[in-house]
């Protein structure tokens, strides 16, 4: 499967992380697989990357498997792969005990390289804030369409599973907190999208049929909000889940300083992302609800009701080319807001992503004309990494400014760094030294 055939979805489709008060949840789904799996149980297991429930789906795009027709399925490479969706424990935004749903997806061919069979584990980027919109739904049927109110979240991760399972190794995804399952998607929460990717690491070898081992080799992949979540696990993962044997991870476009992508986002094609954040801040520290919302006017208001509950194919209709000035009592843009009120400019601080040394190899994509997540941002990233001596393999994207605004330059990137983020990652597998390229840049 090419990636360029995806290229016009991934445009508009996803958008990394800036700064809204929680709306009503989800509606149905004309097409919604499985509404019930998605109920957690009454009591959850205790401890974080418990596996809960697993229930297998088609995969968009994989052949159906067919009794006593192996030598069919072998030899289709990536396409001939099972997946379920499955339900692990991790903790949430608030410190609490939660359920996290997510995708594994294994190759019917065997694994022929060293070792065991590796695992790679996807940090989705942006998808929105409805329930429409986890992975482990739009990636059966690639788009997820609801009917009332009207919505669509669209399945372009995909594209680097299926990169990924064309090496052999087994792919989980991670819809995150509070995406198909109760609760409000916990958006840019560093900490809590940190632990839905590690404790799906740890739950990954529990799932019906998995034929990875518990410490299999693992590593992480993820671009704009995914590069931030994926950045944030490979800081926590030797304190929260030591057992993950990570080797290696591809932080695409992280959005590790949300001023400054709250800044660069304002205005574009999908600036109604700010919403889901905004959303997330308020649902995770009531007292910034306080502190925030008298700054907004009715529209507003009714913009952070809106995305609530949307997939970002409806947020970048409804808000395209939006400014949060337009929003505001004062007229006034949230950037402006923000760096005026140091105590709203605490809780964002609270997401600053590079303050913890990453113990194994990280690698980060930055498009340089990045114009969603500033470049700037994610190269400060590797610096904040390389003083406290990680192994930093930065990759700057010179792509030229391409109608700015229009999420090309943060959307490209995805598609043609893929190949060599996926290499890189096959590098760290197979045991060969980390390029370190800290001090060049």
């Amino acid at each position: 499967m090419r990636a360029s055939a995806f290229a016009a979805v991934i445009a508009t489709a996803f958008a990394g992380g800036a700064l809204a008060a929680p709306a009503a949840g989800a509606q149905g789904s004309s097409n919604d697989p499985a509404p019930a799996f998605y109920q957690p149980p009454a009591e959850l297991p205790a401890m974080p990357g418990a596996f809960i429930k697993g229930e297998s789906f088609p995969l968009v795009g994989a052949i159906p498997s067919i009794s006593g027709a192996e030598f069919v399925t072998d030899a289709a490479g990536p396409i001939s792969a099972d997946a379920q969706r499955i339900m692990y424990t991790s903790i949430g935004s608030r410190g609490q005990g939660t359920a996290v749903t997510g995708t594994y997806v294994q190759p019917r061919a065997p694994w022929t390289g060293g070792g065991s069979r590796p695992l790679a584990v996807v940090a989705p980027g942006t998808q929105g804030q409805g329930d429409h919109c986890a992975p482990s739904k739009t990636m059966q049927n690639l788009a997820n369409v609801r009917t009332d109110p009207p919505g669509v979240g669209i399945g372009y991760e995909i594209i680097q599973t299926y990169a990924l399972l064309a090496r052999g190794y087994a792919v989980a995804i991670t819809d995150y907190e509070g995406l198909g399952t109760p609760g409000l998607h916990s958006y840019v929460h560093r900490e809590s999208q940190a632990h839905a990717v590690l404790d799906l690491a740890r739950a990954a070898a529990q799932a019906p049929g998995a034929d990875i081992e518990p410490g299999a080799r693992t590593v992480f992949i993820g671009y704009s909000q995914g590069g931030g979540a994926v950045a944030a696990a490979a800081e926590l993962q030797s304190q929260y889940a030591p057992e993950v044997n990570l080797v290696g991870t591809v932080a695409g476009s992280p959005p590790a300083d949300l001023l400054a992508t709250l800044n660069q986002a304002d205005g574009s094609a999908i600036s109604g992302v700010i919403g889901y954040a905004l959303n997330s801040m308020i649902d995770t520290y009531p007292e910034m609800g306080p502190l925030i919302t008298p700054y907004f006017n009715d529209r507003g208001r009714a913009m952070l009701a809106a995305t609530a509950d949307q997939c970002m194919a409806e947020t970048a209709v409804q808000f395209f080319r939006q400014r949060t000035s337009d929003f505001t009592v004062s007229g006034r843009s949230a950037d402006d807001i923000v760096r005026s009120e140091p105590r709203l400019k605490e809780f964002l601080e609270l997401q600053r992503i590079g303050r913890i040394t990453p113990t194994t190899p990280v690698r980060i994509l930055s498009p340089v004309n990045d114009d969603v997540v500033a470049g700037h941002q994610s190269q400060q990233l590797g610096r904040d990494w390389c003083a406290q001596g990680a192994a930093v393999d930065m990759v700057i994207d010179p792509l030229p400014p391409v109608a700015p605004g229009m999420v090309l330059n943060h959307a490209a990137p995805m598609l043609t760094g893929l190949e060599g983020n996926v290499q890189y990652l096959a590098d760290r597998i197979a045991g060969a030294p980390a390029p370190n390229n800290c001090g060049t840049y």
